[in-house]
């Protein structure tokens, strides 16, 4: 399995980092090397085959991407996914590559939108300008941004995989990741709406 291979090559990777006490000149060379030797392996644009469920990190916040990693590295993040993928390649890397990697992906252009159906993209953008009042649900470009570009803490959910969104707000739904306010944002959404969320934000 790929991922497998890239939590190897991860691993030895981060080691060497660990271990050397990386400059920022360092750090960045680290980071590069390790983005096109590891990451690659599953994080590509949503317009390229990948492993199913991961996200698409070209464009994000320099600050969110920080967060998520360290998250892994303290195994705070515990939903599934980030446990039997991230914790292990994420538990070696000091914080001058973490800053490095975030800030050379956050440094990518974002890549163009994935068109779905036309009736679903609609439902999506619906909800996500304007929430679902019989449920309670508010609206996503409050926080998220007018296109979904997100902002620091809040990600950028323009152009992310549809698979993946429909998958990380499940387990948010459930608490089986803990993202505080989302919880209460998404616990008012059926599987559909989810669903046409989803198209809609890999449409953008």
């Amino acid at each position: 399995m790929p991922w497998r291979t890239a939590i190897l090559g991860a691993v030895l990777l981060c080691g060497a980092a660990v271990a050397s006490g990386a400059s920022p000149e360092d750090a960045s060379k680290q980071a590069a090397r390790l983005a096109a030797d590891v990451c690659s392996a599953c994080h590509r644009p949503a317009n390229k085959a990948s492993e199913p469920l991961v996200p698409v990190l070209d464009g994000q916040h320099e600050a969110y991407l920080v967060w998520q990693m360290r998250a892994y590295h303290l195994a705070f993040r515990d939903d599934p996914q980030a446990h039997d993928k991230m914790w292990t390649p994420a538990s070696g890397l000091e914080d001058a590559v973490v800053n490095a990697l975030a800030a050379y992906y956050a440094a990518l252009p974002p890549q163009p939108g994935v068109p779905g159906d036309a009736a679903l993209v609609a439902r999506g953008k619906s909800l996500y300008e304007n929430g679902l009042a019989s449920s309670s649900v508010a609206d996503c470009s409050a926080c998220h941004g007018a296109r979904a570009e997100g902002e620091g803490m809040f990600p950028r959910l323009a152009g992310q995989r549809a698979d993946y969104l429909v998958r990380e707000i499940s387990l948010i739904q459930l608490h089986l990741r803990n993202v505080g306010i989302m919880h209460s944002t998404v616990e008012g959404l059926s599987d559909d709406d989810i669903r046409a969320l989803a198209a809609y934000l890999q449409s953008l």
